[in-house]
């Protein structure tokens, strides 16, 4: 009797945990760790001076339409937003945020980023972050989530590699 009772205990804790997540009926996930997260967040560049890539990476922000709200080069910050209308054709709104087109009470599309360059030694590593946001009429967030896909760093970080080859040609 002891053992089904822990069985049927464990079943439902299992069962309602928040930690697990299904992808589909045979595969379970956990959330990604932060460690995880860092990974595909950051990227090293040797012998780039910290001035060099901020203005890259500034200049590849506004190249994407976000408005800079805040750079500081001595700290190594900088955070914009890029705002839209979820009902603008030009922007894939079901791929940019997995929510389909006739999606009612969003009125405004944010994507915010911050970004975080550091020295060390003769390397400099920088860490990017973006959110995406929908809000309704009221400016109320109707919508928030993180964006964890890893090409889209990888993209981003791509259009940053050029922007510092562009830099160095004086094109």
């Amino acid at each position: 009797m002891k053992k089904i009772l822990a069985l049927i205990l464990f079943l439902l804790i299992v069962s309602v945990n928040p930690v697990f997540a299904k992808k589909n009926a045979n595969e379970v996930v956990t959330p990604q760790t932060q460690l995880e997260k860092r990974q595909y967040q950051t990227r090293q560049y040797s012998n780039i001076p910290k001035p060099v890539l901020m203005k890259a990476m500034l200049n590849v922000l506004q190249d994407e339409g976000f408005i800079v709200n805040n750079a500081n080069s001595l700290l190594g910050f900088i955070s914009g937003a890029k705002e839209f209308s979820p009902k603008d054709k030009t922007i894939d709104i079901e791929k940019e945020f997995g929510t389909k087109k006739g999606m009612m009470g969003a009125v405004v599309a944010v994507v915010e980023t911050t970004a975080n360059v550091s020295e060390y030694g003769r390397e400099m590593r920088v860490r990017v972050n973006f959110k995406r946001k929908l809000l309704n009429t009221y400016g109320n967030a109707y919508k928030i989530e993180e964006v964890t896909d890893e090409k889209y760093y990888q993209n981003f970080f791509s259009k940053v590699d050029k922007a510092i080859f562009i830099q160095k040609q004086k094109i």
